[in-house]
């Protein structure tokens, strides 16, 4: 588990446990944003061929408390715990926190059968869809994966008999012929192509890939105005917002994003002509996510046709919000406010490339003298009925 869930970010803690008899891994990050990208890319994975796929959902402990350093659990941050048996203690529940919890339902009779069959196969063999690189060759846990924990006890660590490829003594991380097919990118600067550059501009990206991370530079390419780069806050925001973004479609053009080679987008120099298209957004007071433990973490969703809608003043009708948006060029096809709370809302629009282009052009969309829209996309969609919420917590 550490040597998988390490390609995604630094590892805090792991404690593994049986509940109901499945085998389950709660797993510790530093923050949340790296949290969610390995859930993006490792959730539905197989470890072995058609067996103990990865079943991940977000914990709510809000940190994992391990006394000991053994085959059960283990605190990286803390090499000198003693051995013995793992406990948990100290939480708080209800709440989303950087913490992964992985189940699953495979017996161990079918498991001793993966590796079996692992260990008769060619090694050559590329990996079916759906499966993690294999084969799993035994090793204990010294790759350069643990580089960052050396001295602790991690250097020791069996870890099932099996090790990623291209993590072994002699290889550089990742560098193998196979790897993970998707990895939190070493830049925090992505790439986007394909834009369309009559419409596009930095403010537009900046509001857009805002949603999955803190944007602090945009650059439209001067000479190549299709192209942009876009520099986030970090590389698991990067890569968070890769991981939706690519192949998205933005003013009818399909967008392509990657990782790009820089490290950071520089502002032009004085007196390059720029025309305006690059911007530094550092200091902007529309971030989503600079205040530590924001609810906005809560609420990252992929792109959908249903817009969730917050900071609405208590004056502004559901006719006057629906309005908003038509006399904006945008077809409403449902809207509904939370039936607790009438400062949030939801509102449904005619597709989700409609919903992309409302999201630019809505957010912080001014409602009254003193307060502005914030608009991010929803997990729930309005009934066609109008009644309530589908999964609405």
């Amino acid at each position: 588990m550490f040597q998988i869930f390490s390609r995604y970010g630094k590892v805090l803690k792991i404690v593994t446990f049986t509940r109901n008899n499945s085998f389950q891994v709660l797993i510790q990050y530093p923050d949340v944003v790296t949290a969610q990208s390995a859930k993006l890319s490792l959730d539905g994975q197989n470890v072995y061929n058609s067996c103990c796929t990865l079943r991940i959902e977000y914990s709510k402990l809000t940190n994992l408390n391990v006394k000991y350093n053994n085959d059960k659990s283990r605190d990286y941050t803390n090499p000198s715990l003693p051995n013995g048996e793992s406990g948990l203690d100290g939480v708080i529940p209800d709440q989303l926190l950087p913490q992964l919890l992985l189940t699953g339902t495979n017996s161990p009779v079918a498991l001793q059968a993966a590796r079996r069959s692992l260990s008769q196969s060619d090694h050559t063999r590329i990996s079916a869809p759906g499966m993690l690189a294999s084969p799993f060759t035994p090793l204990a846990l010294n790759s350069p994966l643990a580089a960052s924990y050396a001295g602790s006890p991690v250097s020791g660590l069996p870890i099932g008999g099996f090790t990623l490829p291209g993590t072994g003594a002699n290889s550089a991380l990742g560098a193998g012929p196979l790897r993970l097919a998707s990895q939190v990118p070493g830049t925090c600067v992505l790439l986007i192509s394909n834009l369309n550059e009559e419409m596009v501009t930095p403010d537009a990206l900046f509001t857009l890939f805002g949603v999955y991370g803190d944007v602090l530079r945009v650059k439209i390419l001067y000479n190549k105005k299709d192209s942009a780069l876009i520099q986030m806050a970090e590389p698991a925001q990067a890569h968070l917002a890769m991981t939706h973004m690519d192949k998205l479609r933005l003013f009818g053009k399909q967008m392509r994003v990657m990782p790009s080679k820089h490290q950071i987008v520089q502002m032009p120099k004085e007196g390059q002509p720029d025309a305006g298209l690059t911007k530094d957004y550092t200091n902007s007071p529309l971030h989503r996510f600079k205040k530590p433990g924001s609810k906005n973490y809560q609420n990252i969703y992929p792109p959908s046709a249903t817009l969730h809608l917050s900071n609405i003043p208590a004056s502004v009708s559901e006719e006057e919000m629906k309005q908003a948006f038509e006399e904006t060029g945008f077809t409403v096809k449902g809207f509904k406010f939370f039936p607790k709370d009438r400062r949030m809302a939801l509102i449904q629009l005619g597709s989700v490339d409609e919903a992309v282009s409302a999201l630019v052009k809505m957010h912080n969309f001014q409602l009254s003298e003193q307060s502005h829209l914030r608009v991010s996309f929803s997990k729930s969609n309005i009934q066609p009925d109008g009644s309530p919420f589908n999964n609405i917590n």
